[in-house]
Order: C-alpha cells, then structure tokens, then sequence
C-alpha cells in the first residue's frame, strides 16, 4: 500500500467523467440539440470543449463558456439541456475507459465504492444503467441532487457511511482541492481529462488501482 494511503481503507469515492468514463461525445450532441431547439443553432459545441469544463458545476459553466446565453433565459436552457442529456445518454452513453468494469468488481470485493460527480441530477443513474454496474456502488452524490460543492458532497457520503478512511479517485485540479477540502487522500487519474497539481499518488491507467490498493 501507498505510503500516502490510509493502511484500513473503507470507501473509494470516485469522480465519473474523465475518471470512470468519457461521455463528451455524448453530451456534445446533447448541448447542440439543445441549442438548435433554443434559438442558439449558430453555436456548436466540440467535444473537446466538453472535456475541458468536466468537473465544473453548470452555474461556472455558463458564466465561462455558454455566456451567449441571456442570464434570463439560462434557466430554460438548463431544463431543456436536461432532457437532452437524459435522452441522450440512455440512447448512446460513453465509453468506459479500459479495465473500469472488471477492476470495479474486483475493488468491490475488498472495498465500499462510491461515486462524487459535479454532474446533474440522474447522471450518475444512467452511468449505472448504461453499463450494467447495478448493485457495485454503495452510495454517490451529485451537485445536482444537493445543489453543493464537491467537497461538501464528499462530506455528505462519508457521513451516510460512517466511512473513517475513504480515498477520492479524480481527474482535475478540482477533484484534488475538493478531497483536500475534505481531508481525504486523493489519487490522480492522469489518464483523464484533466491535470493536477503536484498530486502524491498517480495512476496512468485505472487498471493501476490494482496493485495500488490490492496487493
């Protein structure tokens, strides 16, 4: 084990884009049918722009990127973006980065895993639903379910669990400062979307969490 790890883990908390899946491709389409059918069709979206706000609450989102959009008329945006994105990810989902489902079952054997995303309300459901992962994730939070920041939904798991040694699995700077915010140990997924900042445990595959937490 890590020297930088807990010795009696009890909870892996995991962000879900760039971390368990890449569904940017998804998502994109969701936000260009949700702008042709707003009155914004002259704006298109790429994917690569998807991946560079993941981890970003919608609120920061539309300040940064979508500020084309009237304060007055983000709301009904929102709302119509949501049932794209529902429609969306049921039809087509994402793609699982290599190992994820297997290395799941097998660190859900030792270990209570768990899912912390910055995504909207009912993300996380069709994560599970698309992929057939029923019945391997204990608990998971949203900020779109709970209106808060990550950290406080880190909080929110770790209570409900009475979890006393987790460990956050992410992407991004903000996943690092969420489970610092938190007190709890963060490893870097350097394979995903995102950077960090001098982070003290990387893995470059998630296939990695293997040795790293199982032997």
């Amino acid at each position: 084990m890590n020297q930088h790890l807990p010795k009696a883990i009890d909870g892996l908390i995991f962000d879900l884009d760039g971390t368990l899946w890449d569904a940017s491709n998804t998502c994109t389409q969701a936000w260009n049918q949700t702008f042709k059918e707003s009155g914004h069709g002259d704006h298109v979206l790429d994917d690569a722009t998807i991946r560079s706000w993941s981890g970003m609450k919608v609120e920061k989102i539309f300040d940064q990127y979508l500020d084309f959009i009237p304060k007055s008329s983000q709301e009904e945006v929102l709302e119509r973006y949501k049932h794209q994105e529902s429609l969306f990810m049921k039809r087509y989902g994402g793609e699982l980065f290599p190992g994820v489902k297997d290395v799941l079952r097998e660190l859900s054997e030792s270990f209570k895993l768990f899912i912390v995303s910055n995504c909207l309300a009912g993300y996380i459901e069709n994560f599970i639903s698309f992929n057939q992962l029923d019945g391997l994730f204990t608990d998971f939070e949203s900020s779109g379910n709970t209106g808060l920041a990550k950290s406080d939904n880190i909080n929110l798991i770790i209570e409900r669990n009475e979890l006393h040694y987790p460990v956050y699995i992410g992407d991004t700077v903000w996943d690092q400062e969420a489970a610092g915010k938190s007190n709890v140990p963060f490893i870097y997924a350097a394979y995903g979307f995102g950077k960090a900042n001098r982070p003290e445990i990387t893995i470059a595959a998630f296939d990695e969490l293997r040795q790293l937490l199982l032997t």
